[in-house]
């Protein structure tokens, strides 16, 4: 697939592997992705993020273990907790120490044609 890397000095479009999602996330092919000040400083070196940069979206649910998701519209919650901490147990994951971050903290983000994120992070976008 296509994706916009940045490998700590230069974006390149480039092909990389077709993300594999987890048991617990969904493969989401990328629609719409927009560009925030958060991807402009991260180029700048902000969080020392190499990867795929993006984090907010709007994709199509393409694979998910339970099919209810399969087709939907969908935008997403960009912080993954580690699901076991105190934060994560309340339902704060934001707060996870832990946890990683679409697009800027050791998680892939959208500006490519897939991602992968959990399915309780997912936000069904109604026609």
């Amino acid at each position: 697939m296509k994706a916009l890397v940045f490998d700590g000095k230069k974006l390149q479009l480039t092909d990389v592997p077709r993300p594999t999602p987890k048991p617990n996330e969904a493969l989401i092919r990328i629609l719409l992705a927009g560009i925030c000040n958060t991807d402009v400083e991260i180029v700048k070196g902000y969080m020392k993020f190499r990867g795929i940069l993006g984090h907010e979206f709007v994709g199509v649910v393409e694979q998910a273990a339970d099919s209810n998701w399969i087709g939907k519209r969908v935008v997403g919650e960009i912080n993954v907790g580690c699901g076991k901490c105190e934060y994560c147990r309340q339902g704060m994951s934001r707060h996870c120490s832990q946890r990683t971050v679409l697009g800027i903290l050791e998680k892939d983000g959208v500006f490519a044609e897939y991602a992968t994120l959990p399915l309780e992070n997912l936000y069904d976008v109604p026609n």
